[in-house]
């Protein structure tokens, strides 16, 4: 059977699995709002008025070259992408490598920060582009724009995976972001950070959609056309990345296995006992690490570049703190082992556990966002006000305290079986995550949103009172 075959069944496969109506009406309408906000997205983009139009075009190849940093650092980080099932899970079932390539490409729209990101670009096309039936052509190229790194994203991301297996390629890839982060620590410090915007090849993908939309069809046609070519290149390029990693002796995922760990001493308390278990349990799982650290240093180096003053760096505790919960918190108890589910079943007092895996949780989240405000702080300018002050750690406290509870509750009631062993194991399957993750994020955001306008109108009185 193909591999669109075998996909196509999987995807059934994993359908039938979702027993609830209730659940299946609201994953189908966690898809339908995508069409539907990038039409909204689209629509209110060309009803603006154009009086910061130009403002806005200057801007626009930085966020053209932020969708590209997320559709590359999201499957990388996940270790090639996304999977409809454990490997485990489908031992007895001969499925082709492109099935796991193509299943990867499937589940992107469900990573909310790309999601996000295009609805973005398209009121942004819409907004920068002229009026008319050319408009179309516009969208076409940012489109192919979004296909092309995309795709790129995922050859990158299933490449350094197969390199990854290997103790040497593990070394190499550390020395590549070694690199990559000096650079940009560099670029930052000495100022030079709006010079190496400007030469972002992205500046061109602009200049053609606002070209194609007002009838110049040269230069539209020639970027899009090669936006085109490398997509198709990536799409191929991608498969075969991953069917090389695919073949490749599982050293990165075993590697925990046969790792030496000294010998702590014991704790007199169960408490401290089940609190050293749970730690070592997330800061020893290399996806949980890679993943804490992308979620910290990406949008605090993002924010380090726009330049953030300090209320708008309250907006990012709560987008920080949504993230680290989905890593593992949604189904903290997953850190015991695939067979302890339910409290009743461990061995220890069920309030024990319980607390303990809600402390980890606010601690993963704390570490997240204090990395995060550290990176942003570099460049907020002077020091904040104590009004500023207190609403950015009024905000950092609320959405970790609001991210804990929703996490335990979603432990409990809604326990799945996982084990993090892998780069690509998730805690609960795709839809589900999709689904935790506009419940956490909404929330969050909201909550931030709030803090933020209080750090710019009122006293600090407020910000603790709320």
């Amino acid at each position: 059977m193909s591999g669109d075959g075998q996909l196509r069944h999987l995807m059934a496969l994993r359908w039938r699995m979702v027993r609830s109506s209730r659940a299946r009406a609201g994953f189908l309408a966690l898809a339908s709002t995508i069409p539907l906000l990038t039409l909204l997205a689209g629509v209110a983009g060309a009803l603006l008025p154009g009086q910061r139009q130009f403002d806005v075009l200057l801007l626009a190849p930085t966020a053209f070259l932020a969708v590209a940093l997320v559709a590359v650092l999201a499957p990388l980080v996940a270790g090639g992408g996304n999977e409809l099932f454990p490997p485990d899970q489908l031992t007895a079932l001969p499925v082709t490598a492109r099935t796991e390539y193509l299943g990867s490409l499937v589940l992107t729209p469900l990573n909310l920060a790309w999601t996000t990101q295009v609805v973005g670009l398209v009121g942004l096309t819409t907004f920068l582009a002229e009026p008319g039936p050319l408009l179309a052509l516009a969208l076409v190229t940012t489109f192919a724009y979004v296909a092309c790194v995309t795709l790129l994203g995922h050859a990158t991301a299933w490449l350094i995976t197969g390199i990854r297996q290997s103790a040497s390629g593990r070394r190499v890839s550390w020395v590549l972001v070694a690199l990559i982060v000096t650079a940009t620590a560099v670029t930052l410090v000495t100022g030079r950070t709006e010079d190496a915007l400007d030469a972002a090849p992205t500046t061109y993908v602009v200049i053609a959609l606002v070209n194609g939309a007002a009838g110049a069809l040269d230069w539209w046609l020639s970027v899009t056309g090669v936006l085109v070519i490398l997509a198709a290149a990536a799409f191929v390029a991608g498969e075969r990345a991953c069917t090389w990693a695919l073949k490749q002796p599982g050293g990165a995922a075993t590697q925990i296995d046969s790792t030496r760990v000294r010998r702590r001493a014991p704790f007199n308390a169960a408490m401290g006992e089940q609190l050293a278990v749970d730690r070592a349990s997330v800061w020893r799982s290399a996806p949980l690490r890679r993943g804490l650290l992308v979620l910290g240093l990406l949008p605090g180096l993002v924010a380090a570049a726009a330049g953030l003053a300090w209320p708008s760096l309250t907006l990012l505790p709560g987008l920080v703190a949504a993230g680290a919960g989905l890593l593992f918190g949604v189904n903290a108890f997953c850190l015991d082992g695939s067979g302890a589910l339910w409290l009743s079943s461990l061995p220890g007092r069920p309030s024990v556990m319980f607390w303990s895996k809600a402390r980890v949780v606010a601690e993963v989240c704390l570490v997240a966002v204090v990395i995060t405000l550290a990176a942003g702080a570099t460049r907020a300018g002077a020091a904040p006000t104590v009004d500023e002050f207190a609403a950015l750690a009024a905000a950092t406290v609320v959405v970790v305290v609001r991210v804990v509870a929703t996490c335990m509750h979603l432990s409990i009631t809604r326990p799945h079986r996982a084990e993090l062993r892998s780069p690509r194991d998730t805690p609960a399957p795709p839809g589900v995550m999709a689904a935790y993750s506009v419940r956490l994020a909404v929330s969050t955001t909201l909550t931030a949103v709030l803090f933020s306008a209080l750090a710019e109108v009122a006293t600090w009185h407020w910000s603790v009172l709320l």
